[in-house]
């Protein structure tokens, strides 16, 4: 897939922000399936994500010297899911200071996990 530019990158995030919106206002929790009151959190994941890379655009493109972008693509997911994971305790009404601590624990290690590992497959 061929990278986006800033200008499609803002589009795309300012349409997935606008149709989560839309959603959130037109369809009420009471009047939907249960399964499907799953999908506002998925919607939320994908909303922040792609804010996160168009943060990191404009951050490549107006703020670092050279304007090389270099996306922390695992740092933004992580940020991402633990976002979605506190949004979800709290709609759950079981959100404390303990869970954020263990939240951001469980993100910090996961992530340091995952960037000092590499999964290569051997070929033998």
């Amino acid at each position: 897939m061929a990278s986006l530019t800033l200008r499609q990158q803002m589009l795309r995030t300012l349409v997935v922000w606008a149709t989560l919106l839309a959603c959130m206002m037109l369809f009420g929790p009471d009047k939907v399936p249960v399964v499907a009151l799953i999908l506002p959190f998925v919607g939320v994941y994908i909303a922040l994500y792609n804010l996160w890379k168009l943060a990191s655009m404009v951050r490549a493109r107006y703020l670092v010297a050279n304007g090389e972008w270099e996306p922390r693509r695992k740092l933004g997911m992580a940020l991402c899911v633990s976002v979605v994971l506190l949004l979800v305790l709290q709609s759950l009404g079981q959100l404390t200071v303990r869970d954020i601590g263990t939240v951001v624990a469980i993100v910090v290690l996961g992530y340091l996990y995952l960037t000092r590992s590499r999964f290569t497959v051997s070929k033998q």
